[in-house]
């Protein structure tokens, strides 16, 4: 019998560089090879050095022995650590079994948690001018509708008169951009470095150079905040890096989201030019420290980068080289442009070149122009390798279709809410062959429009690069249908396509952290290892709120709140914190956004007393019944559910999960009877006023999914109203969904937990409109924002063909297919369910999560009537086990099993069995067909 931890993780982060928080959590997970291994107590030790553990010196701390199951976000609670601090830790555990074992050293490392921390100045250089070069000039022209040879501009399907009149003021803002700036400190160093770290908080995009190099792979850094509030901080290790002798330290300074000149909406985005905050911290060997901070000994000078916008585009002119580069002083900030009130240290993981495509084809459209298809839509940025004469002009213009002449479609990049096209200009140097890829702005498309090349590129003359937060799949799913594979890769391509730094809608035309991202956040948990990714975001919806009187708007961060109130985008403020602590456990993020919680509810209790919050947007993007009928109305507005029915659902669980998150915080029992009386009165207001009670139903299957879910159904009435939303979907809608953004991540669920998994499968083998089949079928290769606004005929659409919200089911494929899934009995996945819905629909289906505790694996198989099924349950956690109806002669381990009949997730099951940690054999033999194929038959409806 073995026990053995590995995994060790400091505030979800294996020994991570700096941490902010005074008391920090500490998490492991445990290792055994006996089944039912539970840890009955713990020993944490930390000491400022791995010498003082190895001596048995705790000298920060030493719980002593704890008798807890607790393995998962363990707060310190020893001595006070300070800033830049280094704390060395390890744990020894004890399990039931009377084993007992010692992790490796880890260690974390404290950040500046003081403004004092900091004696660096803001810097940016003097004055840049606009460049006013008629090429540069030129570009700023087109990328703004593009002008046409008649003298007027592109319209194809109608441009707005409004965005038409609005052109002039756009054109001024991009010609009124700065370009990126070089800043330079040179310093020597004259004796051997211990240890040496370099902060930096850039307000804009930076890349940061040592001696000519880059420093790290970070791109599109730091992420985006509300800069009047906080900004992020990168720290970098450079122990190795700095030796004896002459050294130049630059910072590569663009606007990025601080300067941006020009976006979705139209509002102000910039906040003044750019700033650079840097301080290099240098301990040396003989223990005298040195300090070189971003001041007035920089100097400055203008780069190769002319224009950088985050929606239009770059212009690089490689005809500046290092010798063309004039250095002049730096500047400090403008006296009315906003500084961060505090710094943070960016904690979620950084956005990186994360994957790198070839392209698929190259087509010349017309003599000098290539079309080039990448084969997959993505979101980033093309390496491209050239040869040309000096000064040529090489565009490189970007598109998620093409027309049916194979020019780009520019629809789905939504001109009237940009007005302006996705166009990177370089200006070549004419030194041989040359490599150009944008640094400071990124796109979505698929096609690549190249114009300026004097031949033919090749094939290997371009590589794309899918540019994101690089937070690791940890997820897996596949199942005996190929294209339900293929639609769990899209689903998960299309999702990390739309998040850079924040999770976001489109990475084209807005680049928006809407607030409906709780939609997917339940997907999230069983993909990735998302770290502080969401807990950074949480804190963005506050820091926007707090700029707009403590209520958010629609979108955060940034200047653009959305323009309106929509409730149910606000609803996030309660329930992106509340699935947060659901799959990972975080009570802290709950007790540190309580107040804002509170404040948001408090305000929804004054302006919708009766329960039903008018002020909504609904299932937005849900499919009519027609493509046709889709066109009637021009933004995504629901067809088939009222938008205060939904958001009333939203509202009622809201006030529901705050409840239980009061009392596990230990509020008053007043509050808590607070939240629970408001809570019930909301729901019978919803059923009062929306349930049809003679039809069981609430009258949309988005909103009939969200009852059930949400548990807003009477007990009595939740299977009449399944089996009814069951006949709808089979019936009244030929085995189509009809939902949007609300209903997708309900739906499915809705329907296999109530004995109508069948039902929900089905919708995924259609192969006409509205389904995913359909959807591929027309060539997607990522999800759609909204498929019923695409014209087949035209081959175009004017909504978004990248878009994570329409995927929000995805949790389903691991539930109910793989069959794998936490209990919401205990949060964060320290009680599992595994119970497989889909058996003989499909012939086979594995899924893993990679839970706070270990890996939970399902993978069963059906051949020739036997039916095998092999489950692994983390240890120290313990599982509940549904047997399928249809399963007989059901043996574990080859050994006969006693079964119990339990109520799972609201229904009752006759085969379940709990189980503690291990791996288990299941086998039996399919007795009938596991799924009756009509629901007509199975609910006795004629």
């Amino acid at each position: 019998m073995t026990l053995a931890l590995y995994d060790l993780r400091c505030e979800f982060l294996s020994q991570p560089i700096g941490i902010q928080s005074s008391s920090p959590r500490l998490s492991w997970k445990l290792e055994s090879d006996q089944r039912e291994t539970q840890q009955t107590a713990y020993r944490i030790e930390v000491a400022r050095s791995a010498a003082h553990l190895a001596a048995k010196e705790a000298d920060l701390w030493d719980s002593g022995k704890v008798s807890s199951d607790t393995s998962h976000l363990v707060p310190y609670d020893g001595a006070s650590l300070t800033s830049r601090h280094i704390a060395y830790w390890r744990v020894t555990v004890w399990d039931n079994h009377g084993q007992h074992a010692t992790s490796e050293i880890s260690s974390w490392e404290m950040g500046l948690l003081d403004a004092s921390d900091w004696s660096a100045s803001w810097i940016n250089a003097a004055k840049l001018p606009p460049s006013q070069d008629p090429i540069v000039l030129d570009w700023c022209e087109k990328v703004v509708y593009r002008p046409t040879t008649d003298g007027g501009y592109e319209r194809e399907r109608k441009l707005d008169e409004i965005a038409i009149e609005k052109r002039v003021e756009r054109i001024q803002t991009v010609e009124s951009a700065q370009p990126a700036a070089w800043l330079r400190r040179r310093f020597s160093i004259s004796k051997p470095v211990h240890k040496a770290r370099l902060y930096a908080a850039n307000l804009g995009y930076a890349e940061l150079h040592l001696n000519g190099y880059k420093l790290n792979d970070r791109v599109l850094d730091p992420a985006q905040t509300d800069y009047e509030l906080r900004a992020l901080y990168t720290i970098d290790i450079l122990d190795d890096r700095l030796h004896e002798g002459e050294h130049e330290l630059r910072i590569h300074l663009a606007e990025g989201w601080y300067g941006q000149s020009h976006g979705f909406f139209d509002t102000h985005f910039r906040y003044g030019k750019p700033l650079a905050l840097a301080q290099l911290e240098i301990e040396y060997c003989d223990g005298t420290r040195e300090t070189i901070v971003t001041d007035s000994h920089w100097q400055a000078a203008s780069s190769q980068v002319l224009k950088a916008n985050l929606y239009t585009g770059e212009v690089y002119d490689a005809r500046i080289t290092e010798s063309d580069l004039q250095w002049g002083p730096v500047a400090g900030p403008d006296s009315e442009q906003p500084l961060p009130q505090r710094l943070e240290a960016q904690l979620l993981p950084p956005t990186r070149k994360v994957d790198r495509l070839a392209p698929k084809s190259i087509i010349e459209t017309t003599p000098g122009t290539y079309v080039v298809d990448m084969g997959i839509n993505f979101a980033g940025w093309v390496s491209l390798a050239l040869e040309a004469p000096r000064g040529a002009v090489v565009d490189l213009t970007y598109s998620e279709i093409l027309t049916p002449e194979n020019k780009l479609d520019w629809d789905t990049m939504g001109r009237r809410a940009v007005g302006a096209y996705q166009w990177d200009r370089y200006i070549t140097n004419g030194q041989g062959r040359e490599t150009y890829e944008p640094r400071f702005t990124y796109h979505g498309f698929q096609y690549i429009e190249i114009v300026g090349l004097p031949q033919k590129p090749e094939l290997d003359d371009i590589v794309g690069y899918q540019v994101r937060t690089d937070f690791k799949r940890t997820g897996s799913f596949e199942c005996s249908d190929s294209f339900l594979n293929k639609l769990h890769e899209t689903i998960l391509w299309t999702y990390e396509a739309n998040f850079v730094g924040l999770p976001a809608d489109c990475p084209h035309r807005e680049k928006c952290g809407w607030l409906d991202a709780y939609n997917t956040a339940e997907m999230v948990y069983h993909n990735w290892d998302i770290g502080p990714s969401i807990g950074k975001y949480i804190e963005d919806i506050r820091s926007s709120s707090e700029l707009l009187g403590g209520l958010p708007g629609n979108i955060a961060p940034g200047r653009r709140n959305g323009m309106f109130e929509a409730f149910d985008w606000g609803i996030c403020t309660i329930l992106l914190p509340w699935w947060k602590y659901h799959y990972t456990g975080d009570l802290r993020i709950v007790e540190e956004h309580w107040d804002h919680m509170l404040r948001y509810l408090d305000f929804a209790h004054e302006k919708y007393p009766s329960g039903i919050p008018t002020g909504s947007l609904g299932d937005w993007c849900d499919q009519p019944a027609t493509l046709e009928l889709s066109f009637t109305r021009v933004d995504g507005s629901p067809f088939n559910s009222h938008p205060a029915t939904t958001a009333a659902m939203h509202y009622y669980f809201a006030v529901k999960s705050m409840a239980m998150l009061a009392r596990k915080l230990d509020k008053s029992p007043r509050l808590v009877d607070t939240f629970e009386k408001r809570a019930e009165r909301i729901r019978q207001t919803i059923n009062a006023t929306y349930f049809h009670a003679r039809a069981m139903t609430f009258g949309s299957q988005a909103e009939n999914a969200l009852a059930l879910i949400y548990g807003v159904v009477d007990p009595e009435n939740r299977q009449a109203v399944a089996d009814r939303l069951a006949e709808e979907i089979v019936h009244g809608n030929d085995g189509h969904f009809n939902v949007g953004a609300h209903g997708a991540g309900f739906l499915y669920h809705a329907l296999s937990n109530y004995g109508h998994a069948d039902v929900a499968w089905r919708m995924f083998e259609k192969e006409t409109y509205p389904s995913y089949r359909y959807m591929f079928s027309q060539g997607a290769t990522t999800i759609w924002e909204n498929m019923s606004r695409w014209d087949p005929i035209k081959i175009t659409t004017s909504k978004s063909l990248s878009h994570p919200f329409q995927s929000s089911f995805h949790h389903w494929f691991y539930n109910a297919i793989g069959g794998v899934q936490t209990d919401p009995s205990e949060v964060g996945f320290k009680k599992l369910i595994f119970m497989p819905q889909a058996v003989g629909l499909l012939d086979s289906a594995s899924a893993s999560i990679e839970t706070p505790y270990g890996k939970a694996r399902s993978s069963w198989r059906i051949a020739e009537q036997a039916f095998s099924w092999k489950i692994e349950v983390p240890a120290n956690t313990s599982a509940t086990l549904v047997i399928p109806n249809a399963i007989v002669e059901v043996t574990l381990d080859q050994q006969p099993i006693e079964r119990a009949e339990r109520k799972v997730l609201g229904t009752h099951y006759p085969q379940t069995l709990e189980l503690g940690s291990g791996n288990y054999q299941i086998e039996g033999r399919i007795h009938a067909a596991p799924t009756v194929q009509s629901v007509t038959h199975r609910l006795n409806l004629s």
